[in-house]
């Protein structure tokens, strides 16, 4: 880069700097933006006026005050593997030959291609391996081919195509990063961005992205250009090499869009899980569980609210007793209808069921109820309208089975319309239940947590007491909820909402989590795209 600004007139100092990946201990592994942050320092602080990284080493959210102003020609992307002895390929290493590489990615396909081979750890710079690889710590590395390259050590080193081993995310390239309002060295560095080179990383970054992974997640991919568009080469594997998924697709246009849909494939089909949720419901929902982890999430359970028996059951069991007299039973949640149902009792013929979402209805026909009104929306505000359709109101006795931290808006709406409610508590709410401390406290040491699910107002305020001094922490991550209202009580508790669901169950959450996802990449893929000059 210094030799190419000399050559168009630009006096260039080299300043050399060393980063904290320079000086670890040499088993000592690599955290995010251990070659980077050093110099991304300097750059910001005004000690340089540019930084030439290698691509696949910026963490994918970089300092705001930087951006890459050129990708140069891209190096050789490949992986190759280095020998001890004569060159050889992958298949014809021995049995039981120790290959060396400090990659969870090459880790896991060499795992995956041979089994049999014993893979060693080994860290430090390019000659450091090689020579640790000449005097015997293993038999074969597992190198980019781009370092030996221009190291001018392609001696014994066997390329490794990328349907065999999807190399890393922008591997090959170089990154040349400037202030982000130094628009004149901006303007000196534009002629050198190679927009095929650009177009390529930011494409192959965006898939690592949407995995919710770093520069050491067992993910690789590799785009090259094809025609108007790219095509994208991508894989992933876990690192004990058992499980691996690679595919191939095009990209026109809708670069951010196809490649989620990439991810979500790997994330389906590999289990690496780069990043956790916490789900603050009171129980255990598989549905979501999976939607989740297809997405590419641990799963955490954190119950913020406990769900009880009413101190006071003479209520609603006198409404069991007397469901025949009743015109309309509304039910709002599947708890709701477990606990007026769940014991067993007999349906009346003439009642007639309604039921806030698709899953409290399930839950109603689960216990045999012809179910006549679920409103288009998943809400409480929405069944009186939905049930007025089905005739008048007006002197029908309604029987109202929910929680009772439920509010007062949907008795009064239906007594609005000529209806004689009873408001029966069914089931108690209570937040922050002790045996949720522990738990809450092992999910916030996890350095991949990034989002919460919220299904209610108390679940937000459960969790506040539960953090007890981490809101801030809490605060900073994805928040999905599932509804208007728990997200007005969200927002009232400092969180910022990322995207509330359009229904009232796992199906809509996990619906919403996916469109903040794809949201994100999309964001991310336009401000990478965008030239500075």
């Amino acid at each position: 880069m210094a030799d190419r600004l000399r050559a168009h007139g630009i006096g260039v100092e080299v300043v050399t700097i060393v980063s904290d990946g320079d000086v670890r201990a040499p088993d000592a592994p690599i955290g995010e933006g251990i070659f980077v942050t050093a110099l991304e320092r300097a750059l910001a602080g005004g000690e340089i006026d540019l930084a030439v990284h290698s691509a696949k080493d910026l963490p994918l959210d970089e300092d705001p005050r930087t951006a890459v102003a050129a990708y140069p020609e891209r190096a050789d992307p490949r992986d190759a593997l280095v020998t001890r002895g004569r060159e050889a390929s992958l298949d014809e290493l021995p049995k039981g030959a120790r290959v060396g590489t400090d990659s969870p990615r090459r880790a896991g396909f060499v795992r995956s291609l041979r089994p049999d081979l014993e893979v060693v750890a080994l860290h430090g710079n390019v000659d450091t391996r090689l020579q640790r690889l000449d005097s015997g710590h293993a038999d074969a590395l597992v190198l980019a081919a781009a370092g030996l390259d221009r190291l001018g050590a392609r001696a014994r080193a066997v390329r490794l195509e990328p349907d065999v081993m999807p190399p890393a995310p922008g591997q090959g390239a170089l990154a040349v990063q400037v202030r982000r309002d130094d628009a004149e060295v901006a303007a000196i560095l534009a002629p050198i961005d190679d927009p095929d080179v650009r177009g390529a990383v930011v494409a192959e970054r965006a898939l690592l992205k949407a995995m919710g992974g770093g520069c050491r997640a067992p993910v690789g991919a590799v785009a090259e250009r094809s025609g108007s568009g790219f095509t994208l080469l991508a894989g992933a594997v876990t690192p004990d090499g058992r499980t691996r998924h690679v595919l191939r697709l095009t990209l026109n246009g809708e670069v951010a869009h196809t490649v989620s849909g990439a991810a979500q494939e790997l994330n389906r089909n590999v289990p690496i899980r780069a990043r956790a949720l916490i789900d603050t419901r009171p129980e255990l929902d598989e549905r979501l569980r999976t939607a989740v982890e297809g997405l590419g999430f641990r799963h955490l359970h954190v119950p913020a609210i406990e769900i009880g028996d009413t101190p006071n059951a003479g209520g609603l069991e006198r409404a069991r007793a007397r469901l025949g007299e009743y015109d309309w039973v509304v039910v709002t949640s599947r708890r709701g209808v477990e606990a007026l149902l769940g014991s067993g009792v007999a349906l009346p013929a003439r009642v007639r069921w309604a039921a806030v979402g698709d899953s409290t209805a399930e839950a109603l026909r689960g216990h045999g109820v012809e179910v006549a009104c679920v409103p288009a929306a998943a809400t409480a505000a929405a069944i009186p309208a939905a049930m007025g359709v089905l005739g008048s109101l007006k002197g029908a006795r309604v029987l109202l089975a929910r929680a009772d931290a439920a509010g007062g808006a949907l008795p009064r709406r239906l007594a609005d319309l000529g209806a004689v409610v009873d408001d029966v508590v069914a089931y108690r709410t209570s937040t922050a239940p002790s045996g949720s401390r522990r738990v809450l406290a092992a999910a916030l040491e996890d350095p991949q947590l990034e989002a919460l699910i919220f299904a209610s107002g108390s679940a937000v305020k459960g969790l506040v007491e539960l953090s007890g001094a981490a809101p801030d922490t809490l605060r900073r991550m994805k928040v999905i909820t599932i509804g208007p209202k728990t997200s007005a009580v969200a927002r009232d508790h400092g969180f910022v909402v990322t995207k509330e669901s359009n229904t009232r169950d796992s199906a809509g959450l996990a619906a919403a989590l996916r469109s903040a996802l794809d949201e994100e990449v999309e964001r991310w893929v336009a401000s990478q795209q965008r030239l500075l000059v």
